[in-house]
């Protein structure tokens, strides 16, 4: 028996592979949630874009030309939401719409438009455009607390100029009054010019409680800085969720 395969047919294949491989990437990016607290929320919401690319596969049945709408919309869904971890799962989607599209323009099929249809991807592109917001929102409101949350003491510069070469230490202590899955104190110095001098790592820690700990800070280099900045992070590759300025005398 002969098995013929359309355009149709195929936009509808390559789908549900989409839909599975956005799923994993889903799943990929919630096992990252250990490194990156953001990417349980992030996760599960690729999870749920993918899955609403199921829509398009019913929608195909009735009319194509709004299928392919869908399938396009959850690519880019699954891409602004994950970036390149679904880049994957968002090609497979553009690529099923496209061939969606290429089948209508090559056969013209005759599709009497039910408007209601239209709904669906209009309600996807506002729930992940609602979900993105809720995250900013909550991204701010976190930010805000984990700054309130950290602060210093007792700073203290001790840097000296021996036998031409200049070195010392900046100590201090670090206070934390909130619990957080992970806490890195980095310290920049630099000279009048504002020119970065040496950086260096005061403290890192994982499952960080509240109480006060001691930082650190080394230096070296040619000439003894002017100023320190302080950062605090509480994410790999994030941006600081406190600074704080040290002048040296």
């Amino acid at each position: 028996m002969e098995i013929t395969l359309n355009l149709k047919t195929i936009s509808t294949i390559v789908a549900v592979i989409a839909v599975i491989i956005g799923i994993i990437e889903g799943l990929n990016v919630f096992s990252l949630s250990g490194l990156v607290s953001d990417f349980v929320f992030y996760g599960s919401l690729a999870i749920i874009i993918a899955i609403l690319g199921l829509l398009g596969v019913y929608i195909s049945k009735r009319d194509i030309r709004i299928a392919a709408i869908q399938y396009i919309i959850i690519g880019l869904g699954l891409f602004i939401t994950i970036g390149y971890y679904g880049v994957i799962g968002c090609v497979i989607f553009v690529v099923a719409g496209v061939l969606a599209i290429v089948e209508y323009m090559q056969t013209k099929e005759e599709v009497t438009t039910d408007k209601k249809l239209f709904l669906i991807p209009v309600l996807t592109i506002i729930i992940i455009v609602l979900f993105l917001l809720v995250s900013v929102g909550l991204g701010i409101l976190d930010s805000m607390a984990a700054s309130d949350s950290v602060s210093f003491s007792d700073l203290s510069a001790s840097i000296s100029n021996e036998y031409g070469t200049t070195s010392g230490d900046l100590t201090g202590t670090l206070n934390v009054d909130k619990d957080f899955d992970y806490l890195e104190v980095k310290v920049s110095f630099y000279n009048s010019n504002n020119l970065t001098l040496y950086e260096s790592y005061a403290y890192n820690g994982n499952n960080v409680h509240p109480g006060k700990y001691s930082i650190d800070a080394f230096y070296f280099g040619n000439e003894i800085p002017t100023k320190a900045v302080i950062e605090v992070y509480n994410e790999i590759n994030s941006d600081p969720i406190y600074t704080q300025n040290v002048n040296i005398n």
